[in-house]
C-alpha cells in the first residue's frame, strides 16, 4: 500500500509515542475528541483495542501513513517515520464505509492528507467495489471540509445516528460512478 510519497501500514505497539502525540494534538482533541491516551501504555492499548480493532475486511481500518525515502525527503526523517493516520472504517450507523484521516501538525498543508485520502478513496471504489464512500466531519473543521470538497465529496446533511440528526457533525458522500462527485483538485 503506497503512493508516490507515502506508504501505509497497520499500527503497531512501536507507534505508541507517535499515537500519543497525534491523539493529544489540539486539533485532534477539538475535531475528533479526547481518547484518554495519557501515557505510552494508554497508547499501546489504544492501538490494540481501537486502531487494530477487527474490521469486516482486511483492507479496512486506519493505517499509519509513513514517508517514502526520496531525494526530497525532509532532513532527519527515515523511511518509516509515521506522519499521520488514514483509512477506511465500517461504522454501525452508516450503510457504507467512511474515510478518516489525521496528520501531525508539521505535515499538514503539504498535500499528504490529499495524497493519502485519494489513495483510500480509490481503494474503496476499485478494490472493495463500494458504490459510495462517506466522511463525517465537525462543521467547524473547515480545512477537512475543504479537503473533502477537493476529493469530490458532497454534503448530505447532519449526521444521523439513532434517528437523531446532529447539528454539529455533517455527513459527506462520494459515489463510485462520480455522480455528484467532482474529482478535480
Amino acid at each position: 500500500m503506497k503512493t508516490e510519497r507515502l506508504h501505509f501500514r497497520k499500527p503497531r505497539a512501536s507507534d505508541a509515542d507517535f499515537i500519543k502525540q497525534l491523539v493529544n494534538d489540539p486539533d485532534w482533541l477539538q475535531y475528533i475528541g479526547d481518547r484518554k491516551v495519557n501515557s505510552r501504555d494508554d497508547a499501546i492499548r489504544f492501538i490494540s483495542k481501537n486502531l487494530n480493532a477487527k474490521q469486516q475486511n482486511e483492507l479496512l481500518g486506519l493505517r499509519v501513513c509513513c514517508l517514502n525515502k526520496t531525494k526530497q525527503s525532509i532532513s532527519g526523517v527515515n523511511q518509516d517515520t509515521p506522519i499521520g493516520l488514514c483509512g477506511l472504517l465500517q461504522r454501525d450507523y452508516l450503510d457504507s464505509i467512511d474515510i478518516g484521516y489525521a496528520f501531525c501538525k508539521e505535515y499538514r498543508g503539504l498535500g499528504y492528507a490529499m495524497e493519502a485520502a485519494s489513495y483510500f478513496k480509490s481503494l474503496a471504489f476499485d478494490a472493495l467495489k463500494k458504490e459510495k464512500l462517506y466522511a463525517t466531519v465537525l462543521n467547524e473543521n473547515v480545512k477537512s471540509i475543504i479537503l473533502l470538497g477537493k476529493l469530490g465529496f458532497k454534503l448530505v446533511g447532519g449526521l444521523r445516528e439513532n434517528n437523531i440528526v446532529s447539528e454539529t457533525t455533517s455527513l459527506y458522500v462520494c459515489y463510485s460512478d462520480n455522480s455528484g462527485c467532482n474529482t478535480s483538485s
